[in-house]
């Protein structure tokens, strides 16, 4: 386990996040598609009653619908396939978060990676005589033990 995935644990949960924002927005585009799909066109030409005008098409473009498709459903695989790593990391780094065998390094980890704290709000949930530099101090003195 490389320190710096406990140092990224929070971007790599925000990247998740990002990920599935960029799915709902593709499955949006996808949606539309299918609701939105027919095209309504004009063109001048011979009516079927013989007179010259113009003449109103309307239609689904099944080759345009077919290509966007394709191309969503791969980028949706893409993000799917980024997504699923960004887990298997998260995962790394919370077992070996759950590993730590020092009870008061593990609580501090959890609060300040896994919670996100404030080194502050970290302190107040360690009570006692802990205070925010103690915490961060010994927090840091653990990282450089890797």
């Amino acid at each position: 386990m490389d320190k710096d995935i406990l140092v990224q644990y929070t971007d790599l949960q925000e990247e998740i996040r990002d990920i599935r924002r960029r799915a709902e927005r593709a499955h949006g585009q996808m949606e539309r598609l299918e609701t939105e799909g027919t095209v309504l066109d004009a063109v001048k030409g011979t009516r079927q009653d013989g007179t010259f005008g113009s003449i109103r098409i309307e239609g689904f473009p099944y080759a345009d619908y077919e290509k966007r498709r394709r191309s969503l459903q791969s980028y949706l695989l893409k993000l799917a396939d980024m997504e699923e790593k960004l887990l298997e990391l998260t995962n790394q780094a919370e077992e070996y978060i759950n590993s730590i065998e020092d009870s008061r390094m593990r609580r501090i980890v959890q609060y300040r990676i896994l919670d996100g704290l404030s080194w502050y709000e970290v302190a107040d949930r360690m009570g006692g005589k802990a205070t925010s530099d103690s915490c961060r101090m010994y927090f840091e003195r653990f990282l450089q033990k890797f």
